[in-house]
C-alpha cells in the first residue's frame, strides 16, 4: 500500500514537472513574439505548434508514467506546476529567452547582411539598366506597331481562286 502512494506523489511531481516544461515551452512562444513582431497568421501558426507539442508532451508522459491510465491528480498537477513556474520563474526566464533571442538575430543579421549588400548592389544595377531596357522595349514596340499600321494601310492585291478564274474565262 505504501508502495502504491508512494508511486502516485512520485507521478504528481513528475507531472508538477511536465507542467513547468509546458509553461517553459509557451514563455519560448512569448519571448520570440515579444522580440519579433509577428503577423496574426504566424501567431496562429505558432499557437498550432505548441499545441501540438504540449498535446504530444502529455500523452507521451500519460503512457510511460501511468501506463495509460488517466487520473485526475494528473491535470491538477500539471495547473500546478504551470502555476509554479509563472510566480516563480516566468520572469527569470523571460529575461534568458530574450537575451538568447537578441542574441540569435543579431548572430543572423551580421550573417546575412553580406547578402543584403550583394542583393541591393544587383538590385541598383537593375534599376540603372532597366530605366534603358525599358525605354529601348518602348522604342521597339512602338516602331513595330508603326510598321504594323503602315501595313496594314497597304492593300493587298486581290488573288481569285480557280474557280473565279474559270468562270471569267
Amino acid at each position: 500500500m505504501d508502495d502504491i502512494v508512494a508511486n502516485q506523489v512520485m507521478n504528481f511531481l513528475q507531472f508538477i514537472t511536465i507542467g513547468i516544461i509546458i509553461a517553459l515551452i509557451f514563455d519560448f512562444f512569448r519571448a520570440y513574439r515579444t522580440r519579433k513582431k509577428v503577423s496574426n497568421f504566424s501567431v496562429m501558426i505558432q499557437d498550432i505548434i505548441y499545441f501540438f507539442i504540449v498535446t504530444i508532451i502529455i500523452v507521451f508522459s500519460i503512457v510511460n508514467f501511468l501506463d495509460s491510465s488517466l487520473r485526475l491528480y494528473v491535470f491538477i498537477a500539471i495547473v500546478i506546476g504551470i502555476m509554479i513556474y509563472i510566480s516563480i520563474l516566468s520572469k527569470f526566464i523571460l529575461k534568458i529567452y530574450d537575451a538568447f533571442f537578441k542574441s540569435l538575430f543579431e548572430v543572423i543579421d551580421i550573417f546575412l547582411s553580406p547578402i543584403k549588400l550583394i542583393l541591393q548592389f544587383f538590385q541598383k544595377i537593375c534599376n540603372f539598366f532597366g530605366k534603358y531596357i525599358k525605354k529601348c522595349c518602348k522604342k521597339i514596340f512602338y516602331m513595330i506597331s508603326f510598321i504594323c499600321n503602315k501595313l496594314k494601310k497597304v492593300k493587298k492585291p486581290i488573288i481569285k481562286s480557280k474557280n473565279e478564274q474559270k468562270k471569267v474565262s
